[in-house]
């Protein structure tokens, strides 16, 4: 009966080591199985002529307030000296938005800044653009400063309590020498270049300066002209399966 048991006590162990070197060696072929592969690819495109606008963005709610308006009353010369009239107030309804506006970009605000509106009508399911204005900025300690903005150009169609989305115009750059963001290049003096396509096919760093920007953009203030063909190289990295599975 012993010798059984030592019998069956010593597969069991054979079986166990057997499991053991079996899934360090399916381990191992995994990890072979797996590479790193680096893919280069090189586009060209030419500098072109675009509108460029460095823009915050917010959404708020629209509120119907009503502005103040002083008028000034013209009084005849003969008169000034007499009878001076306070001018008049007149009060105007309008429609306003509030923005919540981070701390660090509050510097780039300023009254009268030009304001991009999008309102989705609700009859017809589309997005409807406005024009507004800067007409106050509230500066706040604990970062919830926020600026009111005035819709201009206001019509029937909007409505107390639609929300609205925001593109404040801190800058604008209309119809400039621009290429894409990834197109620009810095060496190892920390200067600007991009790599400028010759007429034989080869290519030459070329020193740029360069203005504004948005999400896709930058203005070539100079070095280049609209036309100028540029080359970027880009690069991507993979993991890739060889795909030598061991079955069970």
């Amino acid at each position: 009966m012993k010798n059984k048991l030592w019998i069956i006590i010593l597969i069991m162990g054979i079986s166990l080591t057997i499991s053991i070197a079996y899934s360090i060696v399916l381990s191992q072929k995994n990890e072979v199985s797996k590479k790193t592969v680096t893919t280069t690819s090189i586009i060209e495109m030419r500098a072109t002529t675009v509108t460029i606008k460095n823009t915050l963005k917010g959404t708020g709610i629209i509120e119907y307030k009503e502005k103040n308006i002083q008028q000034e009353q013209q009084i005849p010369n003969e008169t000034i000296n007499n009878n001076l009239e306070e001018p008049n107030p007149s009060i105007e309804k309008v429609y306003q938005i509030s923005l919540l506006i981070d701390e660090k970009d509050l510097s780039k605000v300023e009254l009268n800044q030009d304001v991009e509106i999008s309102i989705k009508d609700e009859n017809t399911n589309s997005n409807i653009n406005y024009k507004g204005k800067v007409i106050k900025i509230n500066k706040n300690e604990n970062n919830k400063s926020t600026i009111d903005v005035e819709i201009v150009d206001a019509n029937e169609i909007i409505k107390e309590n639609m929300e609205a989305t925001c593109n404040v115009i801190i800058e604008e750059a209309d119809n400039v020498v621009a290429l894409p963001i990834e197109a620009i290049q810095k060496n190892e003096n920390n200067e600007e270049y991009v790599d400028v396509v010759q007429s034989d096919g080869t290519t030459k760093e070329v020193l740029i300066k360069t203005g504004i920007s948005d999400e896709s953009y930058v203005e070539i203030t100079s070095g280049l002209k609209v036309g100028d063909r540029v080359q970027i190289v880009k690069s991507s990295t993979t993991i890739q399966y060889e795909g030598n599975e061991i079955s069970e």
